[in-house]
Parts: C-alpha cells; sequence; structure tokens
C-alpha cells in the first residue's frame, strides 16, 4: 500500500463529499468556493516531520556505512 496515493484518495473522496452538497447561488462566491476547494483549503499538504524526543544516535554516514 503506497500510503501517498491512499492519501490523494482520502482527498479525492472528501472533496466529492464537500461539493455533493453546496450549492451557492452567486456566481461569484461559487466561484471562489471552487477555487478555494481546488487549491486544498480543505486539505493541507501531509506534514512530516522528526520528533525531537528521541535520544540523538549515530550520524546518517555512519550508519550508512
Amino acid at each position: 500500500m503506497n500510503v501517498f496515493n491512499l492519501r490523494d484518495r482520502v482527498v479525492q473522496d472528501y472533496e466529492s463529499f464537500v461539493r455533493s452538497f453546496l450549492a451557492i447561488k452567486d456566481i461569484r462566491i461559487d466561484e471562489l468556493v471552487s477555487d478555494e476547494l481546488s487549491k486544498g483549503y480543505l486539505w493541507p499538504d501531509p506534514l512530516i516531520q522528526l520528533n525531537p524526543c528521541f535520544e540523538p544516535g549515530e550520524s546518517f554516514k555512519d550508519l550508512i556505512d
């Protein structure tokens, strides 16, 4: 299983769900909302970070060697 493909599928499903109940009559507002949804307003990019609570260990170079 590729977690990035899974994330993309979940985002697509959620976007479809959100759009399914939006019925905005004002064209300008509808365009603005559509534009923001297309830019990913409700689903930001995944956050990947390191946990600083781990004790420092060997360097990457040492681990590779």
